[in-house]
């Protein structure tokens, strides 16, 4: 159980730092967003690329986690839609998006430093294999839903849809570390000292940035909307999208356990910091904010029970 505390314990005071430094005014909230974009375009593609450059092919891609992931995340999206669609009488475009609050982790500010304490040898391959189902599957599965659902009457074309959607992918600069990661794996890439030497040190600030941006951003969130919707989404995201990759990997050929661990905890973080952005696309900023919010100060519990069911004491 100590052991469990010291793992949660920093990442929390982490957050706390970053949310404190923003509430008190010693850091502007205004300058969140450039930190934010720090880590998007800086540090965290540096750590992805730097990591998967040095692994074999076979170690950044398995079928299998791939496969397992992908299932369990459409799966607990599927069930969250429905839940809401059918029983709680809810609107396609806010089911859908309570249906991505619970699929889609929040892998680059939350997941990867949890692991990097988690574990004494960290399965980056799943955080790298993660990311790619969530913004190659995921997000373009709900984008599509939302642009559909928000645009019928507007005669909008599925093929401009599409474009919206490719174009997204192409310009994010994780899932550009990711392939260029793998493509330095597969063809044994070395690279030039100087440049191996900026990797290590952007990818040193990575973790920690992180999570005082992903704490920074909180400040200003209040409580609104249906308990019974918030309550909804925090307990889909924080047990039933980890329950369902382990369920799935029942079903699928044994991998590493690592690995599956590392999916599995993956999926116990709570949901991107983007998550209240894309709801205010669609007029839910509030309701987004909330969940976010909620599931990030629960997490701190359900964290620590999934880490004991991991195995660590």
């Amino acid at each position: 159980m100590l052991t469990i505390i010291a793992i949660t314990t920093p990442i929390f005071i982490m957050i706390m730092l970053g949310y404190f430094a923003v509430r008190v005014k010693l850091v502007p909230g205004d300058t969140i967003a450039g930190m934010a974009k720090i880590v998007m375009y800086f540090t965290l593609p540096a750590l992805i690329f730097s990591t998967l450059a040095r692994m074999e092919f076979d170690e950044v891609i398995v079928p299998t986690y791939l496969a397992t992931y992908a299932i369990g995340s459409l799966l607990t999206m599927l069930i969250g839609v429905l839940i809401s669609l059918k029983i709680m009488n809810r609107s396609l475009i806010e089911s859908t998006l309570k249906g991505v609050g619970m699929a889609n982790s929040n892998s680059a500010f939350f997941a990867y430093p949890v692991m990097l304490l988690a574990f004494s040898n960290p399965p980056t391959a799943a955080f790298a294999m993660s990311l790619i189902i969530e913004n190659i599957l995921v997000l373009p599965i709900t984008f599509v839903i939302l642009e559909i659902s928000s645009s019928r009457g507007q005669g909008l074309k599925p093929t401009y849809m599409f474009y919206t959607v490719v174009k997204r992918l192409i310009k994010n600069p994780l899932i550009l570390a990711v392939t260029g990661g793998v493509l330095a794996s597969t063809f044994h890439l070395e690279l030039p000292a100087v440049i191996d030497r900026v990797l290590v040190m952007l990818s040193g600030a990575s973790a920690t940035l992180a999570l005082i941006v992903l704490g920074g951003s909180l400040v200003g969130t209040s409580l609104t909307g249906n308990a019974k919707d918030i309550c909804f989404v925090t307990t889909g995201k924080l047990v039933l999208h980890p329950l369902m990759i382990a369920v799935v990997a029942l079903f699928m050929p044994e991998m590493d356990r690592n690995l599956l661990l590392g999916g599995i905890l993956i999926a116990a973080v709570p949901m991107m910091s983007i998550y209240p952005i894309i709801g205010s696309q669609y007029g839910f900023r509030s309701l987004c904010a909330s969940i976010l919010l909620v599931t990030t100060l629960v997490s701190f519990v359900t964290l620590a029970v999934i880490l004991s069911f991991m195995g660590v004491s």
